[in-house]
C-alpha cells in the first residue's frame, strides 16, 4: 500500500488480542497428539532426515499450564484487551464419561483471572488434539465422535460457561483433514484417505451444529462460531480460463464448503489467515512469486487477508481475524508483516467489512505441530530450557497499536 502519515483508527470497542492453543504451550499433556509425537514411525522419519527427535516432542512446552498468569500478565503488558486460548479436552475427560474436575477449576481460574484483568475470552474447544481414548475408537472418522464432543461441550458450558464472551468450537477443521487424511503429516497420519476425509468432514460439521445448540441453550446470547483456515487464490494469468476455474474451486474448498455446511449455526466468522496461492495452469499449479517469505517458506502476501474479508462480508456476519502471524526466528519481518496486514484490515472496514477483532499468532514461541519447536512464530520468545519469556521488538510495536487502537 502507499505509504503516508494518516493515522489508521479502528472502530471503538475493537478486540486487540493475540492468541495460543492449549497443547502446543501448555507441557506434557497426554493426547492422540503427543502419542503420535513418540511413534516409531515418526521417529524413523525424523532420524532419515537427521532430525534431532526432542525438537518434534511437545514435552514441556512453554510450561503454560504453570506459567498462565505469567502469560496473562504478557497479554496485559501488550495492551490487548482480549486472549484466544484453548481448553485441553483430554486434560478434562482423560477417560471416556471420567471427568476431571481438578482441571474444570484449573480452567476456570485463568477464565476469572481473565476478567480481573479485562481481558475478554475466546475459549476453543478443540484445537487438533483429542483424548487417547477418542483416537482409540477411531477419532473424528467416527460417528460416536459427535456424541462424545457433545458432552463434552456440555460438561464445560455448564461449568465455565459463565465466564465465557466469545466460543471457537472448532480450529481448523479442514487442516485436521488434510493433514491427518491426505498429506499424512498429522496423526492419525493416513495418507489420501478420501472416504475418512468425508466422514471426518461430515462428523466435525455435525459436532459444530450440536455444539452450537448446548451452547445457545444455556446462553441465548453466546457468541459461537469456528476458527476457519483461509486463503486467498489469485490466477497468475487473469485471463486465464483454467486458472480462473482452479482459484474457483479453490476458494469454495477452503474457504465456503465448510461454513456453508454449518450454515444458520454460527454467530460470527473466526478467521485465519497466513499467506495466499498463486494458481498456474500447470503442475504443481502454484507458483508464487516469493519476493518475502517466512522461515516457513510462506509467502507474505498483506494484500490476502483483504480479499478474505471482502469475501466474508456477504455473510452479513461480524468478522475476527482470530490468526494471523509469521514464523520469524529473527524478527526483522514481523513488526511490517503486523503493520501491513492491518492496513488492509482496516482497508476492508473502511469498505463495509464488519471486522471487530485482530489477535496476533502468537502470544508465544510454542510448538508448532509437525515443525516441531524449529518454526518461531511468537510476540516472545521461549528459552526451551527455563521457559523464560523474552519480549521481541515487534511486541512493542504490536502493544503501541493496540494502546492507541490504530497506528
Amino acid at each position: 500500500m502507499e505509504k503516508n502519515d494518516k493515522f489508521l483508527k479502528f472502530p471503538e470497542g475493537f478486540l486487540w488480542g493475540t492468541a495460543t492453543a492449549a497443547h502446543q504451550i501448555e507441557g506434557n499433556n497426554k493426547n492422540d497428539w503427543s502419542e503420535w509425537e513418540r511413534s516409531e514411525a515418526r521417529m524413523q522419519k525424523l532420524e532419515a532426515r537427521s532430525l534431532k527427535a526432542e525438537d518434534f516432542i511437545s514435552g514441556l512446552a512453554c510450561d503454560s499450564y504453570n506459567l498462565w498468569e505469567k502469560d496473562l500478565d504478557l497479554v496485559k503488558e501488550l495492551n490487548c484487551n482480549a486472549y484466544r486460548f484453548s481448553l485441553e479436552w483430554s486434560r478434562i475427560e482423560p477417560e471416556e464419561g471420567q471427568w476431571n474436575m481438578s482441571e474444570m477449576e484449573h480452567y476456570k481460574k485463568i477464565l476469572i483471572s481473565m476478567k480481573e484483568r479485562g481481558i475478554k475470552p475466546f475459549v476453543a474447544l478443540w484445537h487438533w488434539t483429542n483424548p487417547v481414548w477418542v483416537a482409540r475408537h477411531g477419532g473424528w472418522a467416527d460417528k460416536k465422535v459427535v456424541d462424545y464432543f457433545s458432552r463434552f461441550t456440555e460438561k464445560v458450558v455448564v461449568e465455565l460457561g459463565d465466564y465465557v464472551d466469545f466460543w471457537v468450537t472448532l480450529n481448523e477443521p479442514l487442516m485436521h483433514i488434510a493433514h491427518g487424511y491426505w498429506t499424512g503429516k498429522f496423526p492419525p497420519g493416513k495418507k489420501l484417505d478420501l472416504i475418512g476425509s468425508f466422514k471426518v468432514f461430515n462428523n466435525l460439521a455435525e459436532a459444530h451444529k450440536a455444539s452450537y445448540g448446548i451452547i445457545h441453550k444455556k446462553f441465548p446470547g453466546a457468541q459461537v462460531s469456528v476458527a476457519m483456515t483461509n486463503g486467498y487464490f489469485s490466477a497468475a494469468h487473469k485471463n486465464n480460463i483454467i486458472e480462473k476455474s482452479i482459484v474457483k474451486a479453490c476458494n469454495f474448498l477452503r474457504n465456503e464448503w465448510f461454513i456453508k455446511k454449518i450454515s444458520g449455526s454460527y454467530d460470527y466468522l473466526g478467521i485465519n489467515y497466513y499467506h495466499h496461492d498463486r494458481i498456474v495452469w500447470y503442475p504443481p499449479f502454484k507458483k508464487n512469486l516469493n519476493e518475502k517469505i517466512s522461515d516457513f517458506g510462506w509467502e507474505i502476501y498483506p494484500e490476502g487477508i483483504y480479499h478474505v474479508l471482502k469475501n466474508y462480508q456477504k455473510h452479513e456476519k461480524p468478522l475476527y481475524v482470530l490468526e494471523n502471524g509469521i514464523a520469524d526466528r529473527e524478527d526483522k519481518y514481523r513488526k511490517g508483516f503486523i503493520l501491513d496486514h492491518l492496513k488492509y484490515v482496516h482497508k476492508a472496514i473502511t469498505e463495509g467489512a464488519d471486522v471487530r477483532g485482530y489477535f496476533y499468532w502468537s502470544l508465544l514461541d510454542n510448538f508448532e505441530w509437525a515443525e516441531g519447536y524449529t518454526m518461531k512464530f511468537g510476540l516472545y520468545a521461549v528459552d526451551r530450557d527455563t521457559c523464560h519469556r523474552t519480549k521481541r521488538p515487534s511486541a512493542d510495536a504490536y502493544g503501541e497499536i493496540c494502546k492507541n487502537n490504530g497506528f
